[in-house]
């Protein structure tokens, strides 16, 4: 009954409080309230401390019993973190992995500090309650820490990078855990000195824990790197948005200008014909005057300003290199998407569009667009004319540079999706965004 309740109570210190601190990393992206999951962690905590108790008491088999137990632990513990929260199950590997790892070394720390006064004696769970407060003890000192460090490395990678940057990371992880369970077998196998066992566990997690945090502080570092690129490519295209700006509200002010001044003198005229009645000569003044009218200004491709004047800028130069275009986009001035982002999609999609028109020496020169939002997806569809192979063997756009990435980042942050196709002379490009309110 004593070993039982030692173990259970034991393995409960050992393994419950990682729970809570698994979640920390995913709690912006949970699915359930805290209240339900303050619940689903105590009723599984219960269960674990429960089956630990009673395998020990009356299993016959415990060692056996209590691997399958944990087994079914994680199992369920993984399901319930994916019916939880709204990520990969590669990102809660992850986290699990390292939270195996941070909790291995924590045990091995303490085996090492109790065994000045246990010599020669094996410390376990089943026979020490010493040791299961010691654990707690050092899990208690190096909580801030270890909280700390999910909440803002781990909190921002798990919104940063890409699920293909995890399969990367759970390298390291996987071959530490087995290199550690090959290392568990020496443990066990009496012939071998349990502190010299103890030292290289120990060791082995360490070195694990160092190279989790390196690797995680480098893919953030290249993730922070992509963003700030992407960042200067959109302040570059705003600045040349505002440029256009105030280069066509000065050319309609001096055009006003000019036609103020022009005005008076055709009154003159015009009150001339009317004071010598001459009615005729009127009409053909009037006619002459409106065949020399300056063109209408172009009218607007679409409701928001940012991407009306970026837009009507490239349309301009494939017009001016004889292309055809087509374009239709309905787009309010509030979209529920950061300008700055927009900026990046319509500005790279028509620029590749007006450089593929613009480099064909033959054939007929074409950009089609259309946009439209519905049901709070916002939906851009761009098909120009090309010359030439625009992607590789691989489907990557040849020379698109960070444009391509910049878009796929962007799709990325509103949950949508961005497409690339070539069929014969024609390049498709396709965006999908979740439209939501930003704060700015």
């Amino acid at each position: 009954m004593q070993e039982a309740m030692l173990l259970s109570i034991g393995r409960f210190i050992c393994t419950v409080p990682w729970f809570v601190v698994c979640c920390v990393p995913f709690y912006p992206q949970r699915r359930v309230s805290r209240s339900v999951m303050g619940f689903v962690i105590t009723t599984v905590s219960i269960l674990f401390f429960l089956s630990n108790f009673f395998l020990r008491l009356y299993g016959d088999n415990y060692i056996y019993q209590s691997s399958i137990v944990y087994l079914i632990l994680y199992a369920v513990i993984f399901g319930l973190f994916l019916w939880g929260f709204r990520v990969a199950p590669v990102k809660i590997l992850y986290i699990f992995l390292l939270v195996q790892a941070v909790s291995t070394a924590i045990n091995y720390t303490a085996a090492i500090f109790l065994r000045p006064f246990y010599p020669g004696e094996r410390i376990s769970l089943q026979n020490n309650l010493y040791y299961s407060l010691v654990i707690l003890l050092i899990t208690a000192a190096l909580a801030p820490a270890v909280w700390y460090f999910f909440t803002h490395q781990l909190r921002e990678a798990m919104a940063e990078l890409h699920n293909r940057d995890f399969w990367l990371l759970c390298i390291p992880p996987i071959l530490i855990f087995i290199v550690t369970m090959i290392f568990n077998d020496l443990g066990n196998n009496t012939a071998v000195p349990q502190e010299q066992a103890i030292s290289i566990f120990l060791l082995i997690t360490a070195a694990g824990l160092v190279t989790y945090f390196i690797n995680v502080r480098l893919v953030l570092n290249a993730a922070r790197r992509i963003r700030l690129e992407t960042s200067v490519a959109a302040m570059e295209q705003q600045m040349e948005v505002q440029a256009q700006s105030y280069l066509q509200l000065t050319q309609s002010i001096e055009t006003s200008r000019a036609l103020r001044h022009d005005l008076r003198h055709h009154l003159t005229v015009m009150t001339a014909f009317v004071e010598q009645n001459n009615i005729n000569g009127l009409a053909v003044y009037l006619a002459e005057y409106r065949q020399n009218l300056p063109p209408e200004n172009e009218l607007q491709v679409c409701g928001n300003h940012i991407v009306d004047v970026l837009v009507r800028h490239y349309l301009q130069q494939a017009k001016e290199a004889g292309a055809e275009v087509d374009v239709k986009l309905d787009l309010p001035a509030d979209t529920g998407i950061k300008d700055t982002d927009l900026t990046i999609v319509f500005g790279n999609l028509f620029e590749n569009a007006v450089h593929s028109v613009v480099r064909q020496t033959s054939g007929r020169r074409f950009i089609f667009a259309r946009c439209g939002i519905e049901n709070n997806k916002l939906i851009l569809t761009v098909d120009n004319s090309t010359e030439g192979k625009v992607y590789d063997r691989k489907g990557i756009r040849q020379a698109s540079g960070i444009g391509q990435n910049s878009v796929k980042a962007v799709a990325d942050k509103y949950h949508g999706t961005v497409r690339f196709s070539q069929e014969g002379g024609i390049y498709r490009a396709s965006v999908l965004l979740f439209c939501v309110l930003i704060s700015e």
